[in-house]
């Protein structure tokens, strides 16, 4: 598959030539184009969204500029924009709702001191990693420090960085994976948008023939008045 910045010369080539043709090939193309940017793009642990957004205001400035008359290319970055700031909320209001359930559940476990204090950290450390979503990185960063926690060996404490850094790759893949999706629930939308307004179209045709129709019957009685 070509590289990211092959993809989007060539489709600056195809929009200053004008090789194509309609507003809804132009959307649809654009929108796929966006999407292998965000397939391609390598987003780091902090801040995905922010470099999902840098990425696709890059590309979106070089298609604009391209080809400045027709205006589906800029509503399609508009939308792939929101559309990445949509997920990236619904994922922190989500991970919001469970850190306060997972806080719960740690006061109900502050009240049975029987168990040991090792084992209801490892519990609530396992919890708060699940939970944690791609934008709330920097939020967690000022949880307790993990070293407060007694550990029985070092290897603990690697199986420890495993897992944190197989969290935060998860956490990444989600991100991509809901943004994509949502992508190309757009796709479709425009691939169908035209067929809709098409079928509402002949609709409103046979309205009209109508009324014209009934126009052109009053129109002839009043020249026989």
């Amino acid at each position: 598959m070509p590289d990211t910045h092959t993809l989007v010369n060539e489709f600056v080539i195809k929009l200053k030539k004008r090789k194509i043709e309609g507003s809804q090939a132009t959307a649809r193309q654009t929108a796929e184009l966006l999407r292998s940017v965000i397939s391609q793009q390598r987003i780091p642990y902090t801040n995905q969204a922010g470099a999902l957004i840098d990425a696709i205001n890059a590309v979106g400035e070089q298609l604009i500029s391209a080809n400045h008359v027709e205006l589906a290319v800029g509503n399609i970055v508009r939308r792939v924009l929101h559309i990445i700031r949509e997920e990236d909320l619904s994922l922190a209001t989500a991970a919001i709702a469970g850190l306060n359930l997972s806080g719960v559940s740690d006061d109900e476990d502050d009240d049975e001191r029987d168990h040991p204090v090792l084992s209801a950290a490892a519990v609530a450390a396992a919890a708060r990693s699940t939970l944690r979503p791609p934008s709330l990185q920097t939020l967690l960063e000022d949880m307790p420090d993990p070293a407060a926690v007694p550990q029985t060996s070092s290897s603990g404490g690697d199986s420890d960085g495993k897992s944190k850094s197989a969290d935060k790759s998860s956490r990444s893949r989600k991100l991509k994976h809901d943004v994509i999706e949502a992508v190309n629930e757009l796709i479709q939308d425009i691939a169908t948008c035209h067929e809709q307004i098409a079928e509402q179209a002949v609709e409103h045709i046979h309205q009209k023939k109508q009324y014209h129709g009934v126009a052109e019957d009053m129109s002839r009685k009043l020249q026989r008045m």
